[in-house]
């Protein structure tokens, strides 16, 4: 069993180091490219599965693209069958490992390893020895399985869930829960119906199982996001489910049918992971728009924070009234912009960036801000310049610009990471503290604005010579540090100095905020 575990954890951490790779080399352009091609839910299906195949992380690849439903630049419709297609390409690994390509798994570890001495071809490195640990781990699971056939006990208990079909599955939807990975769990099914351990039938059973807990991850992560994304995850688990109990009941037929199409044990389970995923997307396609439209019922829709909640055209004509508006929606900017500061914040001092949930907030900002400029535009043309108009497009740019700081923080954490270089404990215990420092006087700034509190928006501009001197003894202990010699600090140092003038400058718009937010009220 430990052998086991040793093959299934060997095999996700391949997943992982592919992921990481493609993610620091191509993961923007994956990203725009997958929200393009999505002009049909073909398209979408066929570009799910293209990006899950390169990455070998279907689960990885689902909860991608619930971040573009939810930043609005994917349908709902389109977003089910991109999450469909991602599960078809992940299925490319167990096909492989069918076909015994697993004999070149350590030579592609020894050659990754080589061809990421070179800093330049390092992502390629981290491709191909994530590759070879991949394919190594479910070379080592699917042998182990062997030993685990010969146990008594093990073989008592696979007896009992043979004659109960829905139980086998049960326990196939906790396994992939619990690996978040429906290779990996079809990899367990794949050495038990080889090594002779579960008949056909009982290892279908297992294997449609472990693609239904391989979709949980995403419908848990759905839920910080809003309610299309919602939908896109629980259409796809309800799609896998169905298609799951269906195999269940027609065991039979379908074991005979998969038994048809020849091979061994090894390449008759590949061959059902392959079709199972297949024939659920292909038909989750066709009627991926009733699926939205059913998947509506169940989450309604909640307000779209992507588009203006206050903007009013018919408004335009009374300056007054129409500044309101727009003060109320550029406030709404600066919830999103003040999240990303949280986000940011926590991941800082973790040292682990999850770049999705800022990513997403970042485009609600892009798009608010166009529309408020735009807004303000009209008015401006309508009623002339005047004080308080000026403001508020310099408040929305000025958010804007500080959503963009937010995401330099992390492109700047992951060309450090990119390097195999960390902060030292005491660095990041500081950089921590100083984010936190930023955060609170943005809060205070935000509410200044939207409330009009004039101490409290003075209070933010007296306390900005505080924040400027903290920022000057962090740089003195950093240098400190770099004097005693630290390894860490050394390497680290001059990403340590940029994410600092990073948090100056976010403290820098800070404070302008709050200087409009006090001129607003005091003329």
């Amino acid at each position: 069993m430990l052998v086991v575990l040793g093959g299934l954890a060997l095999f996700l951490l391949g997943i992982a180091r592919i992921a990481a790779a493609l993610q620091s080399t191509a993961g923007p352009v994956t990203r725009r490219w997958m929200g393009s091609a999505t002009r049909s839910p073909l398209r979408a299906l066929l570009a799910g599965t293209a990006v899950s195949a390169a990455t070998q992380s279907g689960t990885a690849t689902a909860v991608t693209v619930l971040g573009l439903v939810s930043g609005g630049l994917v349908a709902v419709r389109e977003g089910i069958a991109l999450s469909l297609g991602a599960k078809v390409g992940a299925t490319l690994a167990i096909q492989l490992a069918a076909f015994k390509i697993t004999e070149y798994a350590l030579p592609l570890i020894g050659l990754g390893y080589l061809v990421t001495l070179w800093p330049r071809l390092r992502g390629l490195g981290g491709i191909l020895l994530g590759a070879g640990l991949l394919f190594l781990g479910l070379d080592v699971t699917v042998t182990s399985m062997g030993g685990l056939g010969d146990s008594a006990l093990f073989a008592l208990l696979v007896d009992t869930l043979e004659r109960q079909p829905a139980a086998m599955a049960l326990l196939g939807v906790a396994l992939g829960a619990a690996l978040s990975s429906t290779n990996a769990a079809a990899a367990v099914a794949l050495g038990l119906y080889a090594a002779g351990a579960l008949s056909l039938e009982a290892a279908l059973a297992l294997l449609v199982g472990g693609n239904v807990g391989g979709v949980v991850l995403p419908v848990l992560a759905s839920r910080t996001l809003d309610a299309p994304a919602q939908r896109v995850a629980i259409t796809h688990l309800a799609l896998k489910v169905v298609a799951a109990v269906a195999v269940v009941l027609a065991s039979e037929p379908i074991g005979s049918w998969i038994a048809a199409l020849g091979g061994d044990g090894a390449r008759q389970m590949a061959n059902a992971h392959t079709l199972f995923n297949l024939v659920t997307a292909v038909v989750g396609t066709a009627f991926a728009g009733a699926g939205a439209a059913l998947a509506l019922r169940f989450i309604p829709q909640r307000e779209d924070d992507t588009m203006p909640k206050y903007l009013r055209d018919e408004a335009v004509g009374d300056l007054q009234l129409a500044t309101g508006l727009a003060l109320r929606e550029t406030v709404r900017i600066s919830d999103q912009v003040a999240v990303m500061g949280e986000l940011a914040t926590r991941y800082l001092r973790a040292g682990k960036w999850d770049p999705d949930p800022i990513a997403v907030r970042e485009v609600k900002v892009d798009r608010l801000t166009q529309r408020v400029v735009d807004y303000l535009a009209v008015l401006r043309a309508t009623h002339g310049t005047d004080p308080t108009s000026e403001r508020l497009l310099l408040a929305a740019t000025e958010l804007e610009h500080m959503g963009d700081q937010i995401r330099r923080l992390y492109r700047r954490e992951q060309r450090l990471a990119d390097m195999g270089v960390e902060f030292s404990r005491d660095g990041r215990a500081e950089l921590g503290d100083t984010a936190e420092r930023v955060l609170a006087r943005m809060r205070q700034a935000f509410t200044a604005f939207a409330t009009g509190d004039l101490p409290l928006a003075q209070a933010v501009i007296d306390g900005r010579p505080k924040l400027e001197a903290h920022v000057a003894k962090m740089r003195l202990n950093h240098l400190a540090r770099l004097e005693a010699r630290l390894p860490e600090s050394h390497a680290s140092s001059s990403h340590h100095l940029e994410v600092l003038t990073l948090l100056r400058q976010i403290d820098a718009s800070v404070t302008r905020v709050a200087g409009w937010a006090l001129e607003a009220q005091e003329v």
